[in-house]
Order: structure tokens, then sequence, then C-alpha cells
């Protein structure tokens, strides 16, 4: 351990150096990779201590508790989360090897692969396996978030395992709660834990009535006060004075999962997989209530009539706006996991860029207002749908396009001759 003591030593010399800006980027990736190597690692020792004490002991219960407890005091953590990270490695080591050497290599970080073992806790060993693998795919894509193999670890297990899926959503509906802890400064923090479609509603509902309130002149709050003030004022039983109208919450799914029971997970826009089964239910209990309407869109735009909509004006059309959300659902910058809340052009309007499909793209809010910062700059293939991110320092980081529902899933056999790039959207 002296040798890399001495190697961090050397590395704070030369940064206090005066090293140039490109090279400080240099040293902080490598840095970064260095870290998830050690996590790695870190994880195999865990599992490798594990192993030899529990071989060297008769009482597994005790034993079980007592590993945990030396992990915690080693990672400098709670004996609650140290138990976490012994699974956690328990997990990678023994049946995890994609995972592993993705964070070996620093395509992931240590969250990331705790997100995949989590995610994968309700299916067999053989099915883990087959979701590891399968999410190799998303751990080579340029650009690929946590968010983003974290919803397709979980799409794929749900996959695999439908029955499964289904009890773990029952047990999670059954932990539904409300709690209160306290925040900074005199604030409180209250959490609400709801089913996906009662969390969304709840959200769209309160920002659209906040942005009805603040076409008022005379309002002087932001959005984000109006919101948590409709939220206290509507629990204790105030009234508000706005109108209420339908809230739209948007899934994407297969053909074949909302038609001929297909297990492929469908897609909350902006907030991840949903398992097939749980989809279908929400679309028929619209529709039940007349609440449900069903667009179809494709995985290759040549044929979607959304291209006729294409605009020499700068501002994109809400048609073409609807089709890159439904396209992107998150971020287009590297590794940002934030919702889509911007649509802007990926080469500026001001240096002649189009309002087209092509030259479209979704962002949050801080990217979107930062991207033309002095020195960055933004390339993008519409071949390959790839983005690549230049920097001041000339550094670039590609971002490859999100599978088409926003995570992976399994091929499934199709009972008729329909093209397998058709896809349908639940309103």
């Amino acid at each position: 351990m002296d040798g890399i003591t001495e190697s961090l030593a050397d590395l704070e010399t030369r940064i206090d150096s005066g090293l140039p800006p490109a090279e400080l980027i240099d040293i902080i990736t490598a840095l970064e990779n260095s870290k998830r190597a050690h996590a790695a690692l870190q994880a195999k020792a865990t599992a490798a201590y594990a192993i030899q004490v529990r071989d060297a002991e008769e009482n597994r219960d005790k034993t079980s508790a007592a590993i945990s407890r030396e992990v915690a005091l080693a990672r400098k953590c709670s004996p609650h989360t140290g138990g976490t990270w012994l699974g956690v490695a328990d997990a990678l080591t023994t049946e995890m090897p994609h995972t592993v050497q993705a964070l070996r290599d620093g395509r992931i970080c240590e969250l990331t692969a705790r997100d995949v073992v989590a995610q994968t806790t309700h299916v067999s060993a053989g099915h883990r396996a087959i979701v590891d693998a399968a999410l190799t795919r998303e751990f080579q894509r340029a650009g690929a978030t946590r968010h983003a193999i974290r919803g397709s670890a979980r799409a794929l297990a749900d996959q695999l395992d439908p029955a499964a899926a289904v009890e773990r959503r029952r047990r999670a509906e059954g932990n539904r709660c409300v709690t209160l802890s306290p925040g900074e400064d005199s604030m409180t923090i209250l959490r609400a834990v709801l089913p996906v479609d009662r969390g969304i509603a709840c959200e769209i509902t309160l920002r659209r009535d906040a942005r009805a309130l603040l076409e008022n002149p005379d309002e002087e709050r932001t959005e984000s006060q109006i919101k948590a003030d409709l939220l206290y004022e509507r629990v204790t039983g105030a009234q508000i004075v706005t109108d209420a109208v339908p809230v739209e919450v948007q899934l994407i799914m297969t053909e074949e999962t909302l038609l001929r029971g297909g297990n492929a997970s469908a897609s909350f826009v902006g907030i991840g997989p949903l398992a097939a089964a749980h989809a279908r239910e929400l679309v028929a209990h619209a529709a039940d209530s007349d609440q449900a309407w069903i667009r179809r869109v494709y995985t290759t735009p040549d044929h979607n009539t959304l291209l006729a909509m294409d605009s020499t004006r700068r501002l994109f059309t809400k048609g073409l706006a609807r089709f890159i959300r439904l396209r992107d659902q998150r971020c287009a910058t590297p590794y940002c996991d934030a919702p889509v809340q911007h649509i802007d052009h990926v080469q500026p309007w001001s240096q002649g860029g189009s309002t087209t499909l092509d030259n479209g793209q979704g962002l949050c809010a801080r990217c979107n207002y930062t991207k033309d910062l002095p020195g960055f700059r933004t390339l993008y293939d519409p071949e390959t749908r790839v983005t690549t991110f230049i920097t001041r320092t000339g550094h670039r980081y590609r971002r490859e396009p999100p599978p088409a529902l926003g995570h992976l899933t399994l091929p499934e056999r199709r009972t008729s001759g329909r093209r397998a790039s058709d896809f349908v959207v639940a309103a």
C-alpha cells in the first residue's frame, strides 16, 4: 500500500506545480477510472474475505453479522451499509462477471454496479447471468448513464421473470408511505413513496397548477415555491382557485407488449422502465375511464409523419418536439441523468443549424443554458445518432443513442408479420 501512497504524493506534487488545463482534465479522468478499478478490487477483496471467514466458522448467522460489521468498519460506513456492500460484492464476484469487468474498466461507477445487483435480486442466478451478459451493450455505449443502466437491468429482469416482477411490485406498493425528516435551516423534508403512476400524476398536477398561477403578473413566488405551497394547502384542506384539466402521462411500449401479452417492459417517459403487466394494467384502467389515447411511432423515423413537420422556423413545432422527447427521454449530455426539459438545436440556429429532427436534441435546463459557453461545441452524426461534446480543453465525450424504449429488451417471438420496429405510445 505504500506504493499507492507514494504515487498519490507524486501526483499531488505535479498538480501543485501548475499543470496546464488539458493535463489537469486528463488527471481527473485517470483518477476517476482508478477509483472505479479500485472499487472492483475492493469488491473482490470483500468477497474473498467473506469466503475465508465463512469456511472457518460454523455459526453462519453470527458469522454473517460479524463479516458485515468488519466490512463496515473497513469501509468507514454504517453496519447496514456495510452489509449492503457485502451482498453486492458476493453477487458481483460470483454471478456478474460482465458488470465487474465494466467497473474495472472504468465504464461504470460503484453505485451503478450496486444498482445492477439491486435490480436483479428478485430473479434466479441463471436469469441474473443473462441480464449481466445483455447489459454489456449498455456498458459499452458511450455516455450511458447510471439511470439508463439501472433501468435496463430492471427491465431485463422483469422480462425474464414476469411473475417475480409482479410480486416485487406488489410488495413495493405495500411499502408505500409518507415520512418526515429534518432538513437544513429549520426546514423539513416530506417524502412520499407512491406507485409510479400516482407519483407522476402528483408531480404533473402540481407543476401544471403552479405554472397557471405564475401567469399572474403579481405572483412573486417561483414555480418550486408554489408547488410546495400547493402541496401543503391541498393536504391540509385549503381550496385552490384553479380549474382542473386532464393530466397526460406518456407510456411507451412495444406493440407486442400492449396487444399480445409480451414481456418487454414499457417505459414512462422521463422516469424509466415499467413491467409489461403493470403497463397493460395502467392502459386498461385509463381506457375504462376514456382517458387513453394510442399513437404509433417507429424506432426509425424514415416513414413517420413527424418528418413532414420539420420547420424552417427557429422554434420546433409541438409534434416534432414531442417526437424528440419520446426519442431521447433523458438529457443528451453524456452521463447526465436529468429528464428532457428543453428541445434545442445541436448546431445552433445562429450558425446555420436547421430546425429538423436530425438537428434536434433533448436537454435538461442546466445543460441547455450552459452548452454555448465559450470554447464548448457539440457535433451530431445523423447516421449513427452519436453526439460528441467538445470541451474548451479539446477533450471529446461521446454519447451514443439509448435503446428505443430507453432500456434494453430481449427478443420475443412474434405472432404476426408486423414490423419489429413498431411501437405505440399510450398517453
